[in-house]
């Protein structure tokens, strides 16, 4: 047993226990701050679609009424290339609504990335530091 170690007050030991519990705080809102950068830069992808696919929709919206209201106005088949019109734009906005789902739902929130074998969440964080100090 090292003497010098025997000889060190309670107070230091305390204050160097709190000083470490300080340091890992630190680094775990770092970890978290870094995982939440992350999933943002991925999840970009997926929210342009979304809004792409909600802009065409309110788009489709636009050309479906025209063409209700050109129908019941004239009566005549100007309606029909609105309507037209109106239906590829539904399906250009289904698409991609469907495919900005897609991947949000591939980003998985819960198990996150992991670097280097680092814990992904918070729990698995601690899980992790009580298996290294055993």
């Amino acid at each position: 047993m090292d003497v010098r170690r025997a000889d060190r007050p309670l107070t230091d030991v305390v204050a160097a226990i709190f000083t470490n519990l300080q340091d890992m705080l630190r680094a775990e809102i770092r970890l978290a701050q870094s995982q939440a950068r992350d999933d943002l830069v991925r999840a970009r992808p997926a929210a342009m679609l979304l809004g792409v696919g909600v802009t065409a929709a309110l788009v489709s919206l636009c050309f479906a009424l025209l063409a209700i209201f050109e129908g019941l106005r004239l009566a005549m088949p100007a309606w029909a290339a609105a309507l037209c019109v109106a239906a590829v734009l539904a399906v250009v906005c289904a698409m991609a609504v469907f495919l900005g789902l897609k991947r949000f739902r591939a980003l998985s929130p819960v198990g996150g990335t992991r670097l280097l074998g680092q814990p992904a969440r918070i729990e698995e964080s601690v899980e992790w530091a009580n298996e290294q100090t055993r």
